[in-house]
């Protein structure tokens, strides 16, 4: 929701910033492949560019978008409030406020009348918590990124910058059986104790997860296993009731992919396990549909480029800095396509897609800083 409205104010704020803006609308009939909804509530995407002659240029992105609110608020998440150290509200940590945290830099340098040592070029995208693929997936397979350096602007916080991320893969898992009344159970197939038996079997991969062939370690020396979760969202059908036998059961997988694994290997291996299942456990029938796959992410943390990023988080934390690939997946496998250099970094904040996320108000204006230094000072 609010798509519109929400570039339309970030398009003022870069105007005002005597930044050249380009709104680019997804087309519908591309966008619903992605969304169905997508007719209702079309797809934005804004473009902002400080151009000032220089030979090169960096992209900074931040998606816009955030997830549906869940229970536990304290206060009304989309009423922004500031108490003591902290600004709550959703989006805050995920993350508007690295939106905030690069118009900030921009306005600092204008401000001080101090050009960047490369020109400037912004993107706040769509849809980023659902994939990206409306958002900087659809600007960077269309070319509209004329840039030769990334900065995703998460991934990395505090002395961590990010190079890479996990890739993801979702699987929806339909378990089929037979409608009975439940006074004859016998007459029926319960498909949710079938559900139960796949999943205490599909338990077993974290075994196979443990072996160290399996294990990923990062730039940092953190080592780290594929992990899968399993009933992230799970139900029944229509018409269930106490008294019925269910006839079908859904749940989800979600299985975080490791940049030394592939999303294919990932989901040959999962499919696997779920066909040996099927064959294990007498009249357990399955249909399987994946709903997300993306492919993990490693960029080169000793590329100049990831270096300079690091001197000027080094120069405004003061401290030593470390390079760590994010447990999550964000919007930078799509930029850096193409090999172009790239790092992940954003302002630290806590409760991201949980009840009163928020972000400490001075590592906003430390991350602005950060930004600014590397913007006025990065050689590379």
């Amino acid at each position: 929701r609010n798509y519109a409205q929400m570039v339309d104010l970030l398009r003022a704020k870069c105007a005002a910033l005597s930044m050249s803006t380009e709104v680019l609308d997804v087309p519908t009939e591309e966008a619903i492949r992605v969304v169905p909804h997508a007719d209702e509530f079309p797809r934005l995407n804004l473009l902002a560019r400080w151009d000032v002659g220089a030979a090169r240029t960096v992209h900074f992105n931040s998606h816009y978008d955030v997830v549906p609110v869940s229970q536990g608020w304290s206060r009304d998440p989309f009423d922004p409030t500031i108490q003591g150290k902290w600004l709550y509200g959703r989006g805050s940590d995920d993350m508007k406020d690295s939106v905030a945290a690069t118009l900030t830099a921009i306005e600092a340098l204008q401000r001080s009348n101090v050009a960047p040592a490369f020109n400037v070029e912004c993107s706040f995208t769509a849809d980023e918590e659902i994939g990206g693929d409306l958002g900087a997936g659809y600007i960077a397979k269309h070319g509209h990124i004329q840039a030769d350096y990334i900065v995703n602007c998460e991934g990395g916080t505090g002395l961590d910058i990010g190079c890479g991320h996990n890739g993801v893969l979702w699987l929806e898992i339909t378990v089929k059986g037979k409608a009975a009344h439940a006074s004859r159970p016998d007459n029926g197939l319960n498909a949710f104790e079938k559900m139960a038996e796949l999943v205490l079997r599909l338990r077993g991969l974290n075994d196979a997860f443990e072996e160290p062939a399996r294990a990923f370690v990062t730039p940092s020396g953190a080592s780290r296993r594929p992990t899968i979760n399993m009933g992230g969202v799970f139900g029944g059908s229509e018409g269930d009731k106490e008294n019925t036998v269910p006839a079908r059961a859904t749940f989800t997988i979600d299985r975080r992919i490791l940049p030394n694994e592939t999303l294919k290997s990932a989901e040959s291996e999962l499919r696997r396990a779920i066909a040996d299942a099927c064959a294990a456990i007498p009249d357990l029938r399955v249909d399987v549909r994946r709903t997300l796959g993306i492919e993990p992410c490693l960029v080169d943390h000793e590329h100049p480029f990831a270096e300079a990023f690091g001197g000027a988080v080094r120069s405004v934390r003061r401290s030593p800095v470390r390079y760590n690939v994010t447990t999550g997946f964000t919007d930078l496998h799509f930029l850096v396509q193409g090999g172009k250099p790239g790092v992940g970094y954003g302002p630290r904040g806590q409760g991201a897609h949980g009840a009163n996320e928020r972000v400490r108000i001075a590592d906003l204006v430390q991350t602005a800083k950060i930004y600014a230094e590397f913007m006025a000072n990065g050689e590379f």
